[in-house]
Protein backbone atom coordinates (compact mmCIF):
# COMPACT_ATOMS: atom_id res chain seq x y z
CA UNK A 1 0.00 0.00 0.00
CA UNK A 2 3.01 2.11 0.90
CA UNK A 3 4.52 1.67 -2.48
CA UNK A 4 0.95 2.55 -4.16
CA UNK A 5 0.99 5.44 -2.42
CA UNK A 6 4.45 6.58 -3.45
CA UNK A 7 4.55 5.37 -7.10
CA UNK A 8 1.26 7.39 -7.48
CA UNK A 9 2.99 10.60 -6.44
CA UNK A 10 5.51 10.70 -8.57
CA UNK A 11 3.81 9.39 -11.61
CA UNK A 12 1.20 12.47 -10.99
CA UNK A 13 3.36 15.66 -11.12
CA UNK A 14 3.72 15.24 -14.94
CA UNK A 15 -0.45 14.87 -14.84
CA UNK A 16 -0.53 18.43 -12.27
CA UNK A 17 1.89 20.12 -14.32
CA UNK A 18 -0.13 19.38 -17.49
CA UNK A 19 -3.43 20.89 -15.76
CA UNK A 20 -1.79 24.08 -13.65
CA UNK A 21 -0.78 24.86 -17.55
CA UNK A 22 -4.19 24.97 -18.34
CA UNK A 23 -5.21 28.41 -16.40
CA UNK A 24 -8.37 29.61 -18.91
CA UNK A 25 -9.75 25.90 -19.16
CA UNK A 26 -9.68 25.83 -15.06
CA UNK A 27 -11.00 29.47 -14.67
CA UNK A 28 -14.14 28.67 -17.13
CA UNK A 29 -14.35 25.33 -15.80
CA UNK A 30 -15.01 26.71 -12.04
CA UNK A 31 -17.75 28.74 -14.06
CA UNK A 32 -19.68 25.28 -15.03
CA UNK A 33 -18.97 23.55 -11.85
CA UNK A 34 -20.52 26.58 -9.99
CA UNK A 35 -24.05 25.20 -11.64
CA UNK A 36 -24.08 22.48 -9.12
CA UNK A 37 -22.69 24.29 -5.63
CA UNK A 38 -25.86 22.68 -4.21
CA UNK A 39 -23.46 19.42 -3.66
CA UNK A 40 -21.10 20.88 -1.76
CA UNK A 41 -18.69 20.02 -4.99
CA UNK A 42 -15.24 20.75 -4.20
CA UNK A 43 -14.32 23.05 -7.26
CA UNK A 44 -10.78 23.72 -7.05
CA UNK A 45 -9.78 19.74 -6.94
CA UNK A 46 -11.98 18.97 -9.69
CA UNK A 47 -10.73 21.92 -11.65
CA UNK A 48 -7.00 19.86 -11.34
CA UNK A 49 -8.77 16.69 -12.41
CA UNK A 50 -10.60 17.77 -15.62
CA UNK A 51 -8.39 19.09 -18.47
CA UNK A 52 -11.40 20.14 -20.93
CA UNK A 53 -14.56 21.40 -20.20
CA UNK A 54 -16.65 18.40 -22.16
CA UNK A 55 -14.23 15.65 -20.51
CA UNK A 56 -15.63 12.99 -19.19
CA UNK A 57 -14.12 10.48 -16.66
CA UNK A 58 -16.95 8.19 -16.19
CA UNK A 59 -19.43 8.35 -19.13
CA UNK A 60 -18.83 7.00 -22.97
CA UNK A 61 -21.29 9.06 -25.18
CA UNK A 62 -23.37 9.73 -21.74
CA UNK A 63 -23.11 5.71 -20.74
CA UNK A 64 -21.72 4.68 -17.84
CA UNK A 65 -18.31 2.95 -18.46
CA UNK A 66 -16.54 -0.16 -16.73
CA UNK A 67 -14.64 2.25 -14.43
CA UNK A 68 -17.83 4.00 -13.55
CA UNK A 69 -19.24 0.86 -12.42
CA UNK A 70 -15.94 -0.32 -10.39
CA UNK A 71 -16.37 3.10 -8.47
CA UNK A 72 -19.98 2.65 -7.39
CA UNK A 73 -19.39 -0.59 -6.47
CA UNK A 74 -16.31 0.91 -4.23
CA UNK A 75 -18.70 3.50 -2.49
CA UNK A 76 -21.22 0.94 -2.35
CA UNK A 77 -18.82 -1.03 0.14
CA UNK A 78 -19.01 1.98 2.74
CA UNK A 79 -21.51 0.25 5.19
CA UNK A 80 -19.41 -2.61 5.43
CA UNK A 81 -16.33 0.34 6.86
CA UNK A 82 -18.95 2.00 9.00
CA UNK A 83 -19.51 5.02 6.53
CA UNK A 84 -23.09 5.99 5.40
CA UNK A 85 -23.26 6.01 1.61
CA UNK A 86 -25.70 9.35 1.94
CA UNK A 87 -22.19 10.86 2.80
CA UNK A 88 -21.09 10.25 -0.86
CA UNK A 89 -24.10 10.99 -2.55
CA UNK A 90 -24.85 7.62 -3.83
CA UNK A 91 -28.34 7.35 -4.06
CA UNK A 92 -28.22 10.69 -6.46
CA UNK A 93 -25.95 9.20 -8.54
CA UNK A 94 -28.32 6.26 -8.98
CA UNK A 95 -31.30 8.37 -9.96
CA UNK A 96 -29.42 10.62 -12.31
CA UNK A 97 -29.93 9.79 -16.00
CA UNK A 98 -26.48 10.93 -18.20
CA UNK A 99 -28.38 9.91 -21.04
CA UNK A 100 -31.29 12.79 -20.07
CA UNK A 101 -29.27 16.12 -21.33
CA UNK A 102 -25.42 17.02 -21.41
CA UNK A 103 -26.13 18.70 -17.96
CA UNK A 104 -27.17 15.54 -16.03
CA UNK A 105 -24.01 13.78 -17.50
CA UNK A 106 -21.87 16.63 -16.44
CA UNK A 107 -23.43 16.62 -12.98
CA UNK A 108 -23.15 12.37 -13.03
CA UNK A 109 -19.15 12.96 -13.69
CA UNK A 110 -18.54 15.66 -11.66
CA UNK A 111 -20.30 14.10 -8.57
CA UNK A 112 -18.79 10.71 -8.92
CA UNK A 113 -15.37 12.08 -9.36
CA UNK A 114 -16.03 14.49 -5.86
CA UNK A 115 -17.17 11.81 -3.41
CA UNK A 116 -15.25 8.87 -4.94
CA UNK A 117 -11.91 11.40 -4.13
CA UNK A 118 -13.96 12.14 -0.23
CA UNK A 119 -14.59 8.08 -0.09
CA UNK A 120 -10.48 6.95 -1.08
CA UNK A 121 -9.56 9.66 1.48
CA UNK A 122 -11.86 8.89 4.20
CA UNK A 123 -11.09 4.73 3.52
CA UNK A 124 -7.30 5.64 3.46
CA UNK A 125 -6.91 8.19 6.70
CA UNK A 126 -10.10 8.50 8.51
CA UNK A 127 -13.32 10.56 7.65
CA UNK A 128 -12.91 12.66 10.96
CA UNK A 129 -10.25 14.86 12.52
CA UNK A 130 -8.49 13.62 15.16
CA UNK A 131 -7.61 16.96 16.77
CA UNK A 132 -11.06 17.87 16.44
CA UNK A 133 -13.02 14.53 17.85
CA UNK A 134 -10.82 13.13 19.63
CA UNK A 135 -7.84 15.56 21.16
CA UNK A 136 -6.23 13.08 23.48
CA UNK A 137 -5.34 11.23 20.07
CA UNK A 138 -2.02 11.92 19.29
CA UNK A 139 -0.42 9.39 16.43
CA UNK A 140 0.11 11.42 13.30
CA UNK A 141 -1.63 9.96 10.75
CA UNK A 142 -0.37 9.48 7.20
CA UNK A 143 0.24 11.81 4.66
CA UNK A 144 -2.02 11.13 1.89
CA UNK A 145 -3.33 13.03 -1.87
CA UNK A 146 -6.82 11.76 -3.04
CA UNK A 147 -6.65 13.58 -5.80
CA UNK A 148 -3.26 12.05 -6.84
CA UNK A 149 -4.25 8.94 -5.83
CA UNK A 150 -7.26 8.58 -8.20
CA UNK A 151 -5.32 9.74 -11.55
CA UNK A 152 -3.42 7.52 -10.91
CA UNK A 153 -5.33 4.13 -10.58
CA UNK A 154 -7.56 5.99 -13.63
CA UNK A 155 -4.26 5.29 -15.62
CA UNK A 156 -3.90 1.54 -14.59
CA UNK A 157 -5.82 -1.38 -15.89
CA UNK A 158 -7.04 -2.76 -12.68
CA UNK A 159 -8.96 -0.03 -11.04
CA UNK A 160 -10.77 -2.18 -8.75
CA UNK A 161 -7.66 -4.01 -7.49
CA UNK A 162 -6.30 -0.21 -6.84
CA UNK A 163 -9.02 1.04 -4.81
CA UNK A 164 -9.73 -2.02 -3.02
CA UNK A 165 -5.86 -1.94 -2.27
CA UNK A 166 -6.86 1.21 -0.12
CA UNK A 167 -8.94 -0.98 2.81
CA UNK A 168 -7.08 -1.33 5.74
CA UNK A 169 -5.31 -4.88 6.08
CA UNK A 170 -5.17 -5.13 9.63
CA UNK A 171 -6.82 -8.60 10.83
CA UNK A 172 -8.39 -5.82 13.83
CA UNK A 173 -9.67 -3.81 11.07
CA UNK A 174 -11.19 -6.62 8.83
CA UNK A 175 -12.93 -8.43 11.81
CA UNK A 176 -14.59 -5.20 12.97
CA UNK A 177 -15.88 -5.00 9.75
CA UNK A 178 -17.50 -8.29 10.17
CA UNK A 179 -19.22 -7.19 13.44
CA UNK A 180 -20.22 -3.65 12.01
CA UNK A 181 -22.12 -5.81 9.25
CA UNK A 182 -23.30 -8.19 12.18
CA UNK A 183 -24.81 -5.35 14.27
CA UNK A 184 -26.42 -3.66 11.66
CA UNK A 185 -29.08 -6.85 11.32
CA UNK A 186 -29.34 -6.61 14.56
CA UNK A 187 -30.46 -2.92 13.97
CA UNK A 188 -32.49 -3.51 10.83
CA UNK A 189 -34.36 -6.21 12.69
CA UNK A 190 -35.50 -4.31 15.68
CA UNK A 191 -32.80 -4.99 17.88
CA UNK A 192 -33.36 -6.12 21.62
CA UNK A 193 -35.92 -5.65 24.32
CA UNK A 194 -35.13 -3.62 27.49
CA UNK A 195 -34.57 -6.54 30.04
CA UNK A 196 -36.87 -4.49 33.59
CA UNK A 197 -35.07 -4.13 36.69
CA UNK A 198 -34.38 -7.61 37.92
CA UNK A 199 -32.73 -8.57 41.63
CA UNK A 200 -29.25 -10.45 41.76
CA UNK A 201 -29.68 -13.72 39.97
CA UNK A 202 -27.19 -16.81 40.13
CA UNK A 203 -27.19 -20.08 38.59
CA UNK A 204 -29.65 -22.23 40.44
CA UNK A 205 -32.66 -19.13 40.61
CA UNK A 206 -35.96 -18.72 39.34
CA UNK A 207 -37.37 -15.27 38.23
CA UNK A 208 -40.00 -14.23 35.97
CA UNK A 209 -37.25 -11.96 33.97
CA UNK A 210 -35.03 -14.89 33.05
CA UNK A 211 -36.88 -15.46 29.86
CA UNK A 212 -36.38 -11.98 28.46
CA UNK A 213 -32.85 -12.06 30.09
CA UNK A 214 -32.35 -15.29 27.71
CA UNK A 215 -33.91 -14.14 24.54
CA UNK A 216 -31.34 -10.76 24.69
CA UNK A 217 -28.95 -13.76 24.72
CA UNK A 218 -29.64 -16.21 22.58
CA UNK A 219 -29.51 -13.10 19.81
CA UNK A 220 -25.75 -13.13 20.33
CA UNK A 221 -25.37 -16.13 21.40
CA UNK A 222 -27.01 -19.05 18.91
CA UNK A 223 -25.79 -21.95 20.67
CA UNK A 224 -28.46 -21.34 23.94
CA UNK A 225 -30.87 -21.89 21.34
CA UNK A 226 -30.57 -25.51 21.33
CA UNK A 227 -29.69 -25.63 25.03
CA UNK A 228 -33.15 -25.13 26.64
CA UNK A 229 -36.43 -23.72 26.18
CA UNK A 230 -36.06 -19.84 25.86
CA UNK A 231 -39.65 -19.72 28.12
CA UNK A 232 -38.13 -21.04 31.80
CA UNK A 233 -37.34 -19.21 34.30
CA UNK A 234 -34.78 -21.24 35.66
CA UNK A 235 -31.10 -20.21 35.65
CA UNK A 236 -30.04 -23.11 34.32
CA UNK A 237 -26.37 -24.37 33.60
CA UNK A 238 -26.84 -23.42 29.97
CA UNK A 239 -27.95 -20.02 30.94
CA UNK A 240 -25.03 -19.57 33.12
CA UNK A 241 -22.50 -20.44 29.94
CA UNK A 242 -24.25 -17.73 27.85
CA UNK A 243 -23.89 -15.41 30.83
CA UNK A 244 -20.46 -16.09 31.26
CA UNK A 245 -19.47 -15.72 27.59
CA UNK A 246 -21.14 -12.14 27.47
CA UNK A 247 -19.83 -10.75 30.46
CA UNK A 248 -16.16 -11.76 29.02
CA UNK A 249 -17.14 -10.37 25.41
CA UNK A 250 -18.15 -6.82 27.55
CA UNK A 251 -15.52 -6.82 30.03
CA UNK A 252 -17.59 -7.51 32.89
CA UNK A 253 -16.49 -9.66 36.01
CA UNK A 254 -17.03 -12.96 34.62
CA UNK A 255 -18.95 -14.71 37.67
CA UNK A 256 -22.03 -15.89 36.21
CA UNK A 257 -24.14 -13.67 38.51
CA UNK A 258 -26.49 -11.64 36.67
CA UNK A 259 -26.27 -7.92 38.30
CA UNK A 260 -26.58 -4.32 38.38
CA UNK A 261 -23.66 -4.12 35.74
CA UNK A 262 -24.31 -7.04 33.73
CA UNK A 263 -28.03 -5.86 33.17
CA UNK A 264 -26.45 -2.46 32.26
CA UNK A 265 -24.70 -4.23 29.69
CA UNK A 266 -27.31 -5.89 28.41
CA UNK A 267 -29.57 -2.92 28.02
CA UNK A 268 -27.71 -1.16 25.65
CA UNK A 269 -29.46 -0.81 22.26
CA UNK A 270 -27.67 -2.61 19.19
CA UNK A 271 -27.77 0.67 17.77
CA UNK A 272 -25.40 2.08 20.12
CA UNK A 273 -23.32 -1.14 19.97
CA UNK A 274 -23.28 -0.55 16.45
CA UNK A 275 -22.06 2.76 16.67
CA UNK A 276 -19.59 2.05 19.36
CA UNK A 277 -18.05 -0.44 16.02
CA UNK A 278 -18.64 2.24 13.71
CA UNK A 279 -16.12 5.08 16.10
CA UNK A 280 -13.50 2.23 16.35
CA UNK A 281 -13.28 1.08 12.64
CA UNK A 282 -12.49 5.03 12.46
CA UNK A 283 -9.95 5.02 14.83
CA UNK A 284 -8.32 1.98 13.22
CA UNK A 285 -8.26 3.80 10.21
CA UNK A 286 -6.02 6.94 12.01
CA UNK A 287 -3.47 4.34 12.39
CA UNK A 288 -0.22 4.45 10.22
CA UNK A 289 -0.56 2.00 6.86
CA UNK A 290 2.56 0.28 8.57
CA UNK A 291 2.95 -0.38 11.72
CA UNK A 292 6.66 -2.34 11.41
CA UNK A 293 7.29 -5.63 11.63
CA UNK A 294 7.27 -5.87 15.13
CA UNK A 295 5.73 -3.68 17.24
CA UNK A 296 3.64 -3.29 20.96
CA UNK A 297 0.16 -2.10 20.90
CA UNK A 298 -0.83 -1.06 24.36
CA UNK A 299 -5.01 -1.03 23.70
CA UNK A 300 -5.73 1.79 27.05
CA UNK A 301 -9.47 1.09 26.81
CA UNK A 302 -9.55 -2.61 27.38
CA UNK A 303 -6.02 -2.66 29.43
CA UNK A 304 -4.14 -4.85 27.36
CA UNK A 305 -0.33 -4.74 25.61
CA UNK A 306 0.23 -7.31 22.59
CA UNK A 307 3.36 -7.99 20.92
CA UNK A 308 3.72 -8.53 17.73
CA UNK A 309 6.23 -10.37 15.66
CA UNK A 310 5.38 -10.72 11.57
CA UNK A 311 1.63 -9.82 12.32
CA UNK A 312 1.85 -12.83 14.75
CA UNK A 313 1.13 -12.29 18.55
CA UNK A 314 3.99 -13.19 20.73
CA UNK A 315 2.92 -11.79 23.76
CA UNK A 316 -0.65 -10.88 25.27
CA UNK A 317 -0.71 -9.60 28.95
CA UNK A 318 -2.51 -7.06 31.08
CA UNK A 319 -1.92 -3.54 31.77
CA UNK A 320 -2.72 -0.72 33.93
CA UNK A 321 -3.37 2.44 32.53
CA UNK A 322 -3.82 6.63 33.92
CA UNK A 323 -6.41 7.19 35.77
CA UNK A 324 -9.70 8.85 34.57
CA UNK A 325 -8.42 12.30 36.08
CA UNK A 326 -5.05 11.76 34.64
CA UNK A 327 -6.06 9.82 31.20
CA UNK A 328 -3.04 7.90 29.42
CA UNK A 329 -3.02 9.74 25.59
CA UNK A 330 -3.27 7.81 22.96
CA UNK A 331 0.60 8.36 21.20
CA UNK A 332 3.05 6.54 19.35
CA UNK A 333 6.99 6.30 19.99
CA UNK A 334 9.92 3.98 20.10
CA UNK A 335 11.52 2.17 22.97
CA UNK A 336 14.67 2.57 22.68
CA UNK A 337 16.55 1.41 26.28
CA UNK A 338 15.29 -0.70 28.96
CA UNK A 339 16.48 0.32 32.71
CA UNK A 340 17.07 -2.41 35.06
CA UNK A 341 16.25 -1.55 38.94
CA UNK A 342 15.45 1.97 37.75
CA UNK A 343 15.65 4.43 40.14
CA UNK A 344 12.21 6.56 40.10
CA UNK A 345 12.53 10.52 40.10
CA UNK A 346 9.34 11.02 41.28
CA UNK A 347 7.21 14.04 39.01
CA UNK A 348 6.54 17.33 41.21
CA UNK A 349 2.81 17.73 40.57
CA UNK A 350 2.86 13.61 41.45
CA UNK A 351 5.52 14.64 44.90
CA UNK A 352 2.88 17.07 46.16
CA UNK A 353 -0.50 15.35 45.48
CA UNK A 354 0.36 11.84 46.04
CA UNK A 355 3.62 11.14 48.40
CA UNK A 356 3.44 14.67 50.67
CA UNK A 357 0.32 13.24 52.39
CA UNK A 358 1.40 10.12 52.92
CA UNK A 359 4.52 11.43 54.73
CA UNK A 360 2.90 14.15 56.29
CA UNK A 361 0.53 11.05 58.22
CA UNK A 362 3.49 8.98 58.75
CA UNK A 363 6.94 10.89 59.03
CA UNK A 364 8.47 7.16 58.52
CA UNK A 365 7.02 6.86 54.75
CA UNK A 366 9.78 8.11 53.03
CA UNK A 367 12.41 5.80 55.11
CA UNK A 368 10.23 3.19 54.82
CA UNK A 369 10.30 3.32 51.05
CA UNK A 370 13.33 4.20 50.55
CA UNK A 371 12.82 7.98 48.95
CA UNK A 372 15.11 10.44 49.28
CA UNK A 373 14.74 14.13 49.39
CA UNK A 374 16.63 16.52 47.78
CA UNK A 375 16.97 20.44 47.90
CA UNK A 376 17.90 22.71 45.47
CA UNK A 377 20.31 25.73 46.08
CA UNK A 378 22.68 27.95 43.65
CA UNK A 379 22.54 25.23 40.90
CA UNK A 380 23.25 22.16 43.31
CA UNK A 381 21.17 19.20 44.39
CA UNK A 382 21.67 18.57 48.08
CA UNK A 383 19.90 15.51 49.78
CA UNK A 384 18.06 16.10 52.89
CA UNK A 385 17.82 14.46 55.74
CA UNK A 386 13.63 13.84 56.40
CA UNK A 387 14.09 14.08 60.17
CA UNK A 388 15.84 17.26 59.86
CA UNK A 389 12.44 18.71 58.43
CA UNK A 390 9.45 20.50 60.21
CA UNK A 391 6.46 18.35 58.49
CA UNK A 392 4.35 20.52 60.11
CA UNK A 393 5.24 23.21 58.12
CA UNK A 394 5.38 21.81 54.86
CA UNK A 395 2.21 21.83 52.56
CA UNK A 396 1.44 20.90 48.98
CA UNK A 397 2.47 24.89 48.23
CA UNK A 398 4.98 24.91 49.79
CA UNK A 399 7.48 21.55 49.33
CA UNK A 400 10.60 22.75 47.81
CA UNK A 401 11.91 19.41 47.76
CA UNK A 402 12.43 17.13 44.86
CA UNK A 403 11.79 12.88 45.70
CA UNK A 404 13.42 9.72 44.36
CA UNK A 405 13.23 6.39 45.16
CA UNK A 406 16.06 4.00 45.40
CA UNK A 407 15.67 0.59 43.44
CA UNK A 408 14.36 -2.43 45.49
CA UNK A 409 11.16 -4.44 45.78
CA UNK A 410 9.20 -1.38 46.66
CA UNK A 411 10.11 1.09 44.07
CA UNK A 412 7.04 2.16 42.05
CA UNK A 413 8.39 1.26 38.67
CA UNK A 414 9.44 -1.83 39.54
CA UNK A 415 12.23 -3.94 38.12
CA UNK A 416 12.45 -2.69 35.14
CA UNK A 417 11.40 0.53 33.22
CA UNK A 418 10.86 0.51 28.76
CA UNK A 419 11.88 3.80 28.09
CA UNK A 420 9.82 5.70 25.03
CA UNK A 421 10.46 9.59 24.23
CA UNK A 422 7.63 11.09 24.55
CA UNK A 423 6.24 14.86 25.81
CA UNK A 424 4.08 13.05 28.80
CA UNK A 425 7.27 10.83 29.57
CA UNK A 426 5.03 7.91 29.69
CA UNK A 427 6.64 4.81 29.86
CA UNK A 428 6.14 0.93 30.57
CA UNK A 429 7.33 -0.12 33.81
CA UNK A 430 6.77 -2.65 36.21
CA UNK A 431 5.53 -2.72 39.46
CA UNK A 432 5.50 -3.98 43.44
CA UNK A 433 1.49 -4.00 43.03
CA UNK A 434 0.70 -7.06 41.03
CA UNK A 435 -2.66 -7.49 42.49
CA UNK A 436 -4.14 -4.66 41.01
CA UNK A 437 -3.71 -6.90 37.93
CA UNK A 438 -6.88 -9.37 39.11
CA UNK A 439 -9.02 -5.86 39.19
CA UNK A 440 -11.58 -5.76 35.97
CA UNK A 441 -10.83 -1.92 35.31
CA UNK A 442 -7.14 -1.30 35.21
CA UNK A 443 -7.11 2.61 35.54
CA UNK A 444 -5.07 3.17 38.15
CA UNK A 445 -2.01 5.10 37.23
CA UNK A 446 -0.67 8.79 36.90
CA UNK A 447 -0.43 7.97 33.21
CA UNK A 448 2.45 5.62 32.48
CA UNK A 449 1.38 2.17 31.94
CA UNK A 450 2.51 -0.43 34.19
CA UNK A 451 3.01 -3.86 32.75
CA UNK A 452 1.90 -7.69 34.08
CA UNK A 453 4.81 -9.62 32.53
CA UNK A 454 7.97 -6.92 32.75
CA UNK A 455 10.61 -10.25 31.96
CA UNK A 456 8.85 -11.20 29.14
CA UNK A 457 8.35 -7.87 27.50
CA UNK A 458 12.05 -7.55 28.17
CA UNK A 459 12.83 -10.65 26.46
CA UNK A 460 10.42 -9.63 23.34
CA UNK A 461 11.64 -5.70 23.48
CA UNK A 462 15.75 -6.71 23.49
CA UNK A 463 15.11 -9.22 20.52
CA UNK A 464 16.72 -12.52 22.26
CA UNK A 465 20.38 -10.55 22.41
CA UNK A 466 20.05 -11.74 26.38
CA UNK A 467 18.87 -15.06 27.14
CA UNK A 468 16.14 -15.06 30.33
CA UNK A 469 19.26 -16.01 32.80
CA UNK A 470 21.31 -12.82 31.93
CA UNK A 471 18.15 -10.80 32.19
CA UNK A 472 17.36 -12.82 35.84
CA UNK A 473 20.91 -11.78 36.66
CA UNK A 474 20.66 -7.89 36.03
CA UNK A 475 17.76 -7.88 38.17
CA UNK A 476 18.95 -9.64 40.96
CA UNK A 477 21.87 -7.41 41.52
CA UNK A 478 19.94 -4.79 42.42
CA UNK A 479 21.97 -2.48 40.58
CA UNK A 480 20.67 0.18 38.07
CA UNK A 481 21.83 -1.02 34.52
CA UNK A 482 20.62 0.54 30.87
CA UNK A 483 20.29 -1.85 27.77
CA UNK A 484 20.06 -0.24 24.64
CA UNK A 485 18.00 -1.69 21.99
CA UNK A 486 19.74 -2.46 19.20
CA UNK A 487 16.65 -1.77 16.72
CA UNK A 488 14.38 0.54 18.29
CA UNK A 489 10.70 -1.08 18.70
CA UNK A 490 7.21 0.84 17.93
CA UNK A 491 4.97 0.99 20.59
CA UNK A 492 1.52 1.93 19.93
CA UNK A 493 -1.17 3.25 23.19
CA UNK A 494 -4.62 3.60 21.19
CA UNK A 495 -7.68 3.96 22.91
CA UNK A 496 -9.86 1.18 20.93
CA UNK A 497 -13.33 0.07 22.77
CA UNK A 498 -14.12 -2.65 20.73
CA UNK A 499 -10.92 -5.08 19.96
CA UNK A 500 -11.25 -8.43 18.58
CA UNK A 501 -9.31 -11.28 20.60
CA UNK A 502 -8.97 -14.58 18.69
CA UNK A 503 -12.23 -15.35 17.51
CA UNK A 504 -14.63 -12.85 20.02
CA UNK A 505 -15.29 -9.22 19.36
CA UNK A 506 -14.22 -7.46 23.07
CA UNK A 507 -16.62 -4.43 23.94
CA UNK A 508 -14.81 -2.29 27.13
CA UNK A 509 -16.25 0.31 28.81
CA UNK A 510 -15.72 4.81 27.47
CA UNK A 511 -14.07 5.27 30.47
CA UNK A 512 -12.31 8.18 29.51
CA UNK A 513 -15.22 9.75 27.68
CA UNK A 514 -13.13 9.13 24.35
CA UNK A 515 -16.30 7.76 22.53
CA UNK A 516 -18.80 10.05 24.11
CA UNK A 517 -17.24 13.09 22.36
CA UNK A 518 -16.52 11.07 18.88
CA UNK A 519 -19.87 10.28 19.02
CA UNK A 520 -21.13 13.86 18.40
CA UNK A 521 -19.43 14.29 15.67
CA UNK A 522 -19.75 10.65 13.52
Amino acid sequence: MANIRTASFVIVLSLLCMCFSLQAYASHRLVKLHEFSDYNIDKATLSSIYRDEDDYIWLDQHQLNDQAQIALEFIASAPEHGLNPDHYHYKLLQQLEPTASSTEAQLFDLLLTDVLLKFIRDIAVGRLDPAIVDPKWSIPRDSFDAAAFLLHALSVDNLKEYLEALYPKSDQYRMLQTAVMRYQAYVDQGGWEIIPETPLLRPGDVHQNIPAIRQRLVIEDNSLIAETSNSTSHYDESLKQSVLKFQRRYSLKVDGIIGPDTLRAMNISAADRLQQIKINLERLRWLPDDLGKRYIMVNLANYRLTAIDEDKIKLDMRVIVGKTKRPTPSFASKMTHIVFNPYWNVPRKLARLDLLPKQLNDTDYFKQYNIRIYDHKNGKRTEVDPDSIDWSSVNYTQFPYTLRQDPGNNNALGRLKFMLPNQWAINLHDTPSKSLFNSNKRNFSSGCIRVEEPLALANFSLGGIYNQQTIADFISSNKNHTTILKDPLYVYAVYVTVWPNENEIIFSPDSYKRDQRMAEYL
